[in-house]
């Protein structure tokens, strides 16, 4: 008993640590190949005492320095003037701070102190546009949220021969590393938009797109409609592509749940000459036109319900020609398909509902009567079907079956729309039946495809948690996570979490019948470990023999005030690092090949 009171006393100090640093958004959220830029990095966690390191997934991409973004009170009115005539006289080119007001009012012994303000003439232009917004936006409870509360800007550095594509940035603080976040690097250019002036003063636009490809890169505000300005030749087709829903699939605080942005072209008159609300299902939308005359085209974005955050980001690229993105590959997010229990005998159908209305039929030959599964792979592997499956008899008439929605233990995966899947179990006699697979709404086309899966029940696990990224400073140290077991096949017994050389699970036995654990993953390492993709196994004893499974490494996120969702990653990432000295050094000064001598000196002893 008392060893169970140690061991729950543990687990509860692990839970008790501070939560680790959580980023918000990343803006902009790429870099172009050979350049390096500043980027605003918004959070929970991120302000003084927290992140001292960035890094980016791949090569070729490397954090050069780190600094916090000072909150910002409300001022009283002396304060604020004195403030906005100094910011407007730095935009008329004189950066001298006025004199200060004499007027006894003014009490200027009371002002508001922030390092900002006392230096805006030293600022640069990204600085005092935050300085700027901070003055002039008033804040508004209902549109902020406390998880972005704290800024970081992060300068970014990309060599000329980064391989273009997505990267994962993430963040390391004393008491954790923040979930990843998505992030470009790319061959073309990018454009940001203007920064924010405050009202009195006319903001400039963003300069017009004349050479393609490039990528557009804006935050959607409240109410806000960004404008670009595209010089476009007759003919001549362009595509835009615009990643927002992707870079945060769920927003646990905002309706629906994430940013629904929309597209809309208007030609030289303003008239709407193009409109784009979606790709397929994915809110993402995907827009391509080709210009009836020459001339200058605006493209508007804005959110769908006229919402908009500092997390409400996007990027648009631009480019020539048509190229309409195929839905089975717009994830940004790894997308893990269940497969068939290892040794069982698998029936197969693939197919596409080729035409709006269309019916795609299969014959399944049962030899033996008993329980069959039937699994249709369509929204999980990208295809845009919402499909129905019935199962005819020999002798036709009503369906033997009806399989269309699932209710699954937890949502996974970077949409929800997997969901969509219909999947069953039914008794049939031996003897021939008919699969007939269509779309609910009764559409259909080229990308409505699918593949059916028809075995006997087995036994099977899945196994995932909900955290994928761990930091630690010592031998012993813990860090604590949930992990799921999602059964099938009535398998119910226990699953192992299995001990690596490097690290163990406490506890490490799932219980029989128990889906989900509050775990705690331990190091063993002794000295700093940097940043490293790892994988871990669970295993069952299933009909006498060892099934082994890769657990699935995910985070946790919650929609819209409801839905708990994991968004499944590539890996498993872990860093460990020396207790003593750890934030002495930061990784963009260090020498290489002393990572155990902070600053590359040793510690001399006291005589």
């Amino acid at each position: 008993m008392k060893k169970v009171l140690l061991f729950l006393w543990s687990v509860a100090a692990v839970w008790a640590q501070g939560a680790d640093p959580y980023v918000g958004y990343i803006y902009p959220c790429g870099i172009q190949a050979g350049t390096t830029n500043r980027l605003i990095v918004g959070g929970q966690g991120l302000g003084k005492g927290g992140v001292r390191n960035a890094i980016i997934s791949g090569e070729g991409v490397k954090v050069l320095s780190i600094e916090a973004v000072p909150r910002f009170s409300t001022l009283p009115g002396p304060q604020f003037r004195y403030l906005a005539k100094w910011l407007d006289g730095i935009a008329m080119g004189n950066r001298t701070a006025p004199p200060l007001p004499t007027s006894p009012r003014a009490r200027v012994e009371e002002w508001r102190t922030n390092r900002w303000w006392q230096i805006l003439g030293e600022l640069d232009e990204q600085k005092l546009s935050i300085v700027e917004r901070a003055l002039y936006i008033r804040r508004n409870p209902l549109q902020s949220s406390p998880s972005l509360g704290q800024r970081l800007l992060v300068t970014v550095a990309a060599d000329p021969d980064a391989k273009p594509g997505p990267r994962e940035f993430r963040v390391f603080a004393p008491n954790g590393m923040s979930a990843p976040r998505p992030f470009f690097v790319t061959a073309a250019p990018h454009i940001e938009e203007a920064l924010y002036a405050p009202p009195h003063r006319p903001r400039p636009p963003a300069p017009a797109v004349t050479n393609l490809p490039c990528v557009l890169d804006g935050q959607i505000m409240p109410g806000q409609t960004d404008k670009w300005t595209l010089r476009l030749q007759k003919g001549r087709t362009i595509t835009l592509r615009t990643v927002a829903r992707e870079l945060q699939p769920y927003i646990g605080d905002a309706v629906p749940g994430f940013f629904n942005p929309a597209l809309r072209l208007l030609n030289a008159k303003g008239s709407e000459v193009a409109f784009a609300d979606d790709n397929f299902y994915h809110p993402d939308p995907v827009l391509v036109f080709t210009p009836p005359k020459d001339g200058d085209y605006t493209l508007e974005i804005h959110d769908l319900l006229y919402r908009g955050r500092d997390d409400f980001v996007y990027s648009i690229t631009v480019e020539a020609g048509a190229h309409p993105v195929d839905p089975r590959r717009v994830s940004l997010w790894p997308n893990p398909v269940p497969q068939t229990p290892p040794g069982v005998p698998c029936n197969s159908f693939t197919g596409i509902v080729a035409r709006a209305g269309a019916v795609c039929e299969h014959v399944l030959e049962v030899k033996e009567s008993g329980e069959y599964v039937f699994d249709l792979l369509a929204r999980r592997v990208g295809s845009p079907l919402d499909a129905r499956l019935s199962i005819l008899g020999p002798a036709g008439g009503k369906p033997v079956a009806v399989f269309t929605d699932t209710t699954n233990l937890v949502f996974r995966g970077s949409l929800i729309q997997g969901e969509c899947d219909p999947v069953g179990t039914c008794r049939l006699a031996a003897g021939a039946y008919r699969l007939r697979v269509e779309d609910e709404a009764g559409k259909g086309g080229p990308e409505w495809s699918y593949v059916l899966r028809v075995h006997r029940p087995a036994p099977a696990f899945e196994v995932w948690t909900a955290k994928s990224s761990f930091a630690f400073r010592a031998k012993g140290e813990s860090t604590p996570m949930k992990v799921f077991v999602l059964r099938s096949g009535g398998f119910d017994g226990s699953v192992v979490l299995d001990e690596t050389l490097d690290f163990y699970f406490k506890p490490s036995v799932i219980p029989a019948g128990t889906n989900m654990v509050k775990v705690a993953l331990v190091s063993k390492w002794r000295g700093p470990l940097p940043v490293q993709e790892l994988q871990f196994t669970a295993s069952a004893q299933i009909g006498g023999r060892t099934q082994m499974v890769r657990i699935q490494p995910a985070d946790e996120y919650n929609q819209a005030f409801a839905w708990d969702h994991l968004l499944p990653t590539h890996a498993f990432d872990v860093r460990i690092w020396p207790r003593s000295n750890a934030w002495k050094e930061r990784s963009w000064d260090r020498p290489k090949g002393k990572r155990n001598q902070p600053n590359g000196k040793k510690k001399e002893k006291k005589k």
